[in-house]
């Protein structure tokens, strides 16, 4: 028995819920699927309002935003069965999604499937979020297992209830950005170890670029604030490189120096961003850049 929780923010779900209750029907495995919807526009609501109708289907709309974090747990503890599936509601699932999740199921208190991306750049627009996704984020499970519990994504895993309900997701975490790390640093703590398997979900619902970049930077911020937060956590600089090479920068007193380049390249940086072939490498700079920049204006 499986509690499959998306949680649902401006995307239309209705295709991957149908998908998912076909293939639990395909599988024999009995399944719940809850869609809460996290403060979406109107227009998305009135899309998957349909899906409420659905035997299986719990679908909740919140009053208000509450967060990639919080609604998270919320779904953990409106569930009915042991085993939590997690999966971003941007996502479309491959064939034999829930049937590769069903013979690991029981076997091992956190397994990651893995993401992928379009084979082929769906468009100009979206050519940093893709470029990005195609080389950081798309390794296969002999890859993932390398190093485990590092780097974490939670857009597609599945977990005991009982293991999920003594960790959770931390609240404290308002905006977007790094949840699912600090939860993978609270797996390494219990000396658990995450099985990776390849089952991975496609990202469809890339960010346009600009709108990208503003995640980033909001990721960045909320990385100061657990940064601020979290101080003598030494695990958080082995699963976040962006802030291992910021304590380097900052021991070495260059911070300023970081902030002079922002401030002189960011424009020349946000260009190539923008272009179809946007660089990696300028865009860790700029992060830690930003990184550096918003660290020295709370000094």
């Amino acid at each position: 028995m499986l509690s499959i929780c998306i949680p649902v923010y401006n995307v239309d779900v209705t295709k991957l819920t149908y998908d998912l209750l076909r293939q639990s029907k395909e599988t024999n495995l009995k399944t719940e699927i809850l869609l809460f919807d996290d403060g979406s526009d109107e227009n998305y609501k009135s899309l998957n309002r349909i899906l409420a109708q659905c035997d299986t289907v719990v679908y909740k709309e919140l009053d208000k935003n509450v967060g990639r974090a919080a609604i998270r747990n919320l779904m953990a503890l409106k569930s009915n069965y042991l085993n939590l599936l997690f999966i971003d509601s941007d996502s479309e699932i491959n064939n034999y999604y829930l049937e590769n999740y069903k013979k690991v199921l029981n076997k091992y208190p956190i397994v990651c499937g893995g993401r992928k991306h379009p084979d082929v750049l769906p468009s100009s627009n979206v050519s940093l979020r893709w470029t990005f996704g195609r080389n950081r984020e798309d390794f296969d499970a002999f890859t993932r297992s390398k190093n485990a519990n590092t780097g974490f994504i939670s857009n597609n895993f599945l977990i005991n209830k009982e293991l999920f309900n003594t960790i959770r997701f931390d609240e404290q975490i308002k905006r977007y950005g790094h949840e699912d790390t600090m939860l993978g640093i609270q797996f390494e703590k219990l000396g658990l170890t995450i099985v990776h398997i390849d089952n991975v979900v496609t990202h469809v619902g890339l960010e346009e670029n600009d709108a990208f970049i503003k995640k980033t930077r909001e990721s960045i911020e909320t990385l100061l604030f657990l940064y601020k937060k979290n101080k003598s956590e030494v695990l958080m600089y082995k699963h976040i490189k962006l802030l291992k090479y910021f304590r380097y920068i900052n021991d070495l007193k260059l911070l300023k120096t970081f902030r002079y380049l922002h401030n002189s390249l960011e424009n020349m940086m946000l260009k190539n961003f923008r272009s179809k072939h946007p660089s990696l490498k300028l865009f860790d700079l700029y992060k830690l850049c930003y990184f550096s920049v918003i660290y020295l204006n709370q000094q």
